[in-house]
């Protein structure tokens, strides 16, 4: 069972550059820098005619995300870093 667990979560990196998020321009950083900083993005498509790339970073009940868009250019046209530094239930309970 526990090896079907293991195949069933998603994979995620441990190590996050979190500090390079701010080095991100958009228009002016390239999808290489980012492959270059960042690694293979967990999740990547489509949203219309823009490749997007996506990053999940995820240390015991803690998560953040990168989510970016590239132009046709191969540079980001927009993105979202999500940093989640509290469990769910902290978060619910300040509410």
């Amino acid at each position: 069972m526990m090896i079907l667990w293991g195949c069933a979560t998603p994979q995620t990196k441990r190590y996050f550059p979190r500090d390079e998020v701010k080095n991100i321009a958009v228009g002016k950083t390239t999808q290489k820098d980012i492959y270059e900083t960042f690694g293979m993005p967990f999740q990547y498509g489509k949203r219309g005619e823009e490749d997007w790339w996506m990053y999940i970073h995820t240390l015991d009940d803690n998560s953040e995300s990168l989510s970016l868009y590239f132009s046709d250019e191969g540079k980001v046209s927009d993105f979202y870093y999500s940093p989640f530094r509290k469990s769910l239930e902290e978060k619910m309970a300040e509410r």
